[in-house]
């Protein structure tokens, strides 16, 4: 296994990257080479937080909270349309989402609803979707005009830390640690 990576934080990625590189003008190409890295670290951890969020709703489904339902697949699916890349400017990234995700989605709850039972949720899972919402939440920052979908994700990122009674970072997170990734 590939020793844990460290990457900046959407939220400082650019500044810290080009000081790193220590030049002082970049053109455009140059900039997506030193970004490109780093938004597959993001990839792989919204791909994380996904898969948790998933894992969650079918918790709440094994335990007869269905109300958490539809706004958590919701959040998976725009998630991944605003993850989502392709080469095609003309393809509808929260199509893909809504067929790649909201499908996947859609079959946990099911087989949970047959079967009555979900698989646990790891602490490492918890961490996973907790520290992909702050990477949304930073990258829809960065974005501009969403305080609507950032302030929606940081509740559900308040209720998921107050039910696993795990603590908020003591200080904004400036460097994301992913195991089992290399750039």
């Amino acid at each position: 296994m590939n020793d844990p990576i460290q990457v900046p934080m959407p939220g400082a990625a650019l500044p810290i990257l080009m000081k790193q590189s220590g030049k002082g003008e970049y053109n455009l190409s140059e900039l997506e080479e030193l970004i490109d890295p780093v938004y597959k670290v993001y990839g792989e951890q919204i791909r994380r937080c996904i898969s948790g969020l998933t894992s969650y709703a079918a918790q709440c489904a094994a335990a007869r909270h269905e109300e958490q339902i539809p706004k958590l697949r919701e959040h998976v699916v725009m998630m991944g349309g605003f993850w989502g890349t392709a080469e095609d400017p003309s393809v509808d990234l929260y199509k893909i989402s809504e067929e790649e995700y909201g499908r996947s989605f859609d079959e946990a709850i099911a087989e949970v609803r047959r079967t009555g039972a979900a698989p646990p949720l790891t602490e490492q899972a918890m961490r996973d979707v907790l520290t992909g919402l702050e990477v949304h939440m930073q990258e829809m920052d960065n974005s501009g005009d969403l305080d609507d979908l950032i302030a929606e994700c940081d509740l559900m990122a308040q209720r998921l830390r107050a039910e696993w009674k795990i603590e908020p970072p003591a200080s904004q997170q400036t460097v994301l640690t992913m195991e089992g990734m290399s750039l």
